[in-house]
């Protein structure tokens, strides 16, 4: 009767084995994680542009709000620069609702990047005209990428791309453009 429960735990044992033996080689038994599809990465990239345009925005209302500033750091410059910015940053709300950390859409996308903020100007009229350049390009390529996209996120994209393109004559009328 002793060699019965040795004979089952021997076979529970061998039978277990491959099992233990897969184990320790952890997450790579199930391969690499699945890329992001197309249109997260577009979605990805849109969010990237957005914060740093809203960086962007808040760095040139910093140096407007600089006691130090040259003319056209008026109060009138930095409400329109402010309600710009607020517009920017609810379009990053908007794009940021779309993506779904975690479902299989975004699988292998990681986190997003901080947004970076380079070449602004440092002097108000420059600076303006950098965010018109800026917006101008920031809506071209949106656009660009509305045919690529799924139609609910090319309606959100487009809807930005047209938004961002009234900015800036909105920036222009502020006459601190050159």
């Amino acid at each position: 009767m002793s060699a019965d429960p040795t004979r089952r735990v021997v076979l529970a044992a061998s039978a277990a084995l491959p099992l233990l033996v897969a184990g320790c080689r952890g997450t790579q038994v199930l391969g690499t994680p699945p890329q992001p599809s197309a249109a997260v990465r577009h979605l990805r990239a849109a969010i990237a542009a957005e914060q740093s345009m809203v960086a962007s925005y808040q760095r040139v209302l910093a140096l407007l709000a600089d006691g130090r500033a040259a003319a056209g750091s008026g109060p009138v410059a930095r409400a329109t620069l402010a309600g710009l910015l607020a517009e920017h940053q609810d379009h990053l709300r908007q794009l940021r609702s779309r993506l779904i950390p975690g479902s299989p859409q975004a699988a292998g996308a990681g986190p997003l990047p901080s947004p970076s903020v380079t070449g602004v100007p440092a002097a108000p009229r420059p600076a303006i005209s950098y965010l018109g350049r800026a917006e101008q390009a920031a809506s071209d390529r949106l656009l660009s990428q509305v045919l690529l996209v799924p139609p609910s996120l090319a309606q959100l994209f487009a809807s930005i791309s047209a938004s961002e393109a009234t900015h800036v004559p909105v920036l222009a009328a502020t006459g601190v453009t050159s």
